[in-house]
């Protein structure tokens, strides 16, 4: 299982697969878990005058089972986010502010707006959708110009509390940086680092200055406290000058041709009684992740992975019926030892297809 870097992007359970529904409902599932923030929290007349202004141009996304953020940039409807947050839909879901903080959003809220662009090399989506009335866009600043320790802040949606404000500063500005979501494409643009706190919901939304200019596009969180990503607004823009869309090439793969998985050491277990296997994937002799074969046939087999290498099991894998393929995962995204997260795997796939909040 490769440590790729988390996207910071929010999966909803979707119990069954529904019957065909009309092209708003079809989202209704999704927004069901979404949570009002509330009063955003902020620190003072600065931070108040940001998310006043800033937030009603900050929109939520909704697909048929995920969601995230999204940037209007014009008049007419433009919306930046991430292509991880759309996906493969070539529509998806945008729901702008609630004039309330803590109104709840429903079906009658959603607009459809039209996938237009997509970039896989910088993780970037253009949306196009019909705004309501009086809604300002946010406009792209200049990050070329952006310090490290400037402040910077952030709204969107983490774990499915919509409009949340966080501030933080710029940890390092990282040019032409590689990174990888999913293991299989390599993106690469020059990232905003910041301590900007950000979560799974966050994806897409706006990183923005203090002069309420967008500066980069949350994308994801990677391993480690602190570490949150922002595709730079200096990217954006060269993404807005694209006459068509652009695929990501494929990730390196980070094990050896030839390499096979080998077993370092097995040693029994009694809860649950059974064996376990430290294994290498990459074959450098070091250990990757454990498996966990319980003796009764009935329980499953567990893949466990602690991935920033702080002796601490953050991602769990099953397999229910030990067929050699998972079942589900379960990822603790806070490091406090319990499951945050739970995604569910297709026939075939090996990634999560969707992932349900736990808590």
């Amino acid at each position: 299982m490769p440590r790729s870097e988390r996207p910071a992007v929010s999966r909803p359970s979707v119990l069954a697969k529904p019957a065909p529904r009309p092209p708003l409902a079809r989202f209704a599932g999704t927004l069901a878990g979404l949570q009002p923030e509330g009063r955003a929290t902020t620190r003072g007349p600065q931070e108040v005058q940001v998310y006043q202004q800033a937030a009603p141009a900050v929109v939520l996304v909704v697909t048929d089972e995920a969601f995230g953020s999204g940037a209007l940039i014009s008049e007419d409807g433009k919306i930046v986010t991430n292509l991880h947050v759309v996906g493969a839909a070539e529509t998806v879901g945008v729901v702008f502010k609630p004039a309330a903080e803590d109104a709840k959003v429903g079906e009658p809220d959603i607009r459809t707006a039209k996938v237009i662009r997509r970039d896989g090399m910088t993780d970037l989506a253009l949306l196009q959708v019909e705004p309501p009335p009086g809604v300002k866009p946010l406009v792209l600043g200049d990050s070329g110009k952006l310090q490290v320790g400037a402040d910077v802040h952030a709204i969107g949606h983490p774990t499915g509390r919509t409009w949340t404000y966080t501030r933080g500063i710029v940890s390092q500005i990282r040019k032409d940086h590689p990174w990888s979501i999913d293991a299989r494409t390599e993106h690469r643009a020059t990232l905003i680092q910041t301590q900007t706190p950000i979560n799974p919901g966050n994806s897409g939304g706006p990183l923005i200055a203090d002069d309420l200019t967008i500066v980069g596009i949350n994308s994801f969180k990677s391993e480690g406290e602190g570490l949150n990503f922002a595709v730079s607004a200096e990217d954006v823009k060269a993404f807005l000058t694209l006459a068509e869309d652009r695929a990501a090439p494929k990730a390196p793969s980070r094990i050896p041709e030839g390499c096979e998985l080998t077993v370092l050491a097995e040693e029994p277990t009694k809860k649950p009684a059974g064996i376990m296997f430290i294994v290498d994937e990459t074959c450098d002799g070091e250990p990757d992740f454990v498996i966990l074969e319980p003796k009764r046939k009935r329980d499953p087999v567990l893949y466990m992975f602690d991935e920033d290498g702080d002796g601490k099991v953050e991602l769990t894998l099953l397999d229910f019926d030990r067929d050699g393929a998972f079942d589900a995962a379960f990822y603790d995204t806070d490091g406090d030892g319990e499951a945050d997260l739970r995604g569910d795997f297709r026939n075939g796939e090996d990634e999560p297809y969707r992932w349900e909040k736990l808590k």
